[in-house]
């Protein structure tokens, strides 16, 4: 078997797991609900603002802090954007795993990272 043949067969068991069905559903609930869309929208924006600012040397204001904390509170308030952030860290979690095996495996370092998470049992 290719390494792009047990690439595409990682990339499967990714999309089969548990966690990513998670993202996916929770991706979905909302882009369907106008207000989480709108808040997700607007939160993207004013930190696009912000980045862009920054790259052209200018500091950020007081006033565009507030904006973004006065957002960032909105978002927490709504319970589709808070179980969309929770199944982002989960999944954000199961690929820094496997980074890290791999990672180890290219240093030889199998049974280390085998030792840390108890094996391959799913995580």
């Amino acid at each position: 078997m290719s390494i792009m043949d047990k690439a595409e067969e990682l990339g499967d068991e990714i999309l089969e797991s548990s966690e990513y069905n998670e993202l996916k559903a929770a991706e979905e609930a909302v882009e369907s609900d106008e207000t989480a869309k709108s808040l997700l929208d607007e939160f993207q924006a004013a930190q696009k603002r912000l980045q862009m600012a920054q790259a052209n040397g200018q500091e950020v204001t007081q006033e565009q802090q507030q904006e973004i904390q006065s957002i960032q509170a909105k978002m927490q308030e709504n319970e589709k954007i808070k179980e969309f952030m929770e199944a982002q860290q989960n999944f954000n979690k199961i690929m820094q795993t496997v980074n890290q095996v791999i990672t180890s495996a290219l240093q030889g370092e199998e049974e280390a990272a085998a030792d840390q998470c108890g094996g391959c049992s799913g995580c």
